[in-house]
């Protein structure tokens, strides 16, 4: 899947019971970032960050990012919650149940569709374990994600560092967090995602935290 990588957290994922920035490891990476490095520190103390929450772990989560994808984030946000007011209690079988008059009428196109009866059929066949990504090394549970069909890079990261609440995750593809970085270094220019994922590596394991930061900078 060719996916677009210009798309940030969501109004949507305001909604939930815990902040991001309150996991455990993610509130550790902040008080590192303030401690030793400088711009970061300066960018928290002068805008802080989003209060996004923790998003639902599992089918619900990746359902609300593959329906997030390549559109703009008030339709994004409308799609999320037609889905939960038509599935409160969303599964696989349950989502397989809806027939192509069902998603239209929220407004799924068809393309979304198939990717999310995909991500279906692999819960219900096994060949995708959610539970099982939270144990795996990094390049691993990237791996198991974009294996299917509708999960692309930034879709794999989203789920990463905003379901399972993973503290080094930099969507280095994503034009938000690399205007954030121009703005941060006072760049001339606009980086590209090999050049944000190097300033990257310098936040290292804590790249969720920074990730955070920038995108609000």
């Amino acid at each position: 899947m060719i996916e677009k990588q210009d798309q940030s957290p969501l109004n949507f994922w305001l909604e939930g019971e815990t902040e991001l920035a309150e996991l455990p490891e993610i509130r550790q990476s902040l008080r590192h970032l303030r401690r030793h490095h400088p711009l970061l520190a300066a960018a928290y103390a002068k805008n802080g960050i989003l209060p996004w929450k923790k998003q639902p772990e599992g089918f619900e989560g990746l359902v609300n990012i593959i329906l997030a994808q390549q559109i703009s984030t008030a339709v994004a946000t409308h799609l999320v919650r037609r889905m939960k007011a038509a599935l409160p209690d969303i599964t696989p079988r349950r989502l397989m149940k809806l027939d192509d008059d069902a998603f239209r009428a929220m407004g799924v196109s068809r393309q979304k569709i198939l990717y999310l009866r995909h991500l279906a059929e692999a819960m219900i066949s096994r060949r995708l374990v959610p539970a099982a990504l939270a144990d795996m090394p990094q390049d691993d549970a990237f791996g198991a994600l974009t294996a299917l069909k509708g999960i692309g890079l930034w879709s794999a990261e989203i789920y990463l560092m905003f379901s399972l609440g993973r503290a080094d995750i930099w969507p280095a593809g994503d034009i938000a967090l690399q205007k954030g970085l121009q703005n941060l270094y006072g760049l001339s220019e606009r980086p590209s995602s090999e050049e944000t994922r190097q300033h990257g590596d310098a936040f290292a394991p804590h790249r969720s935290a920074a990730s955070l930061i920038v995108w609000r900078t």
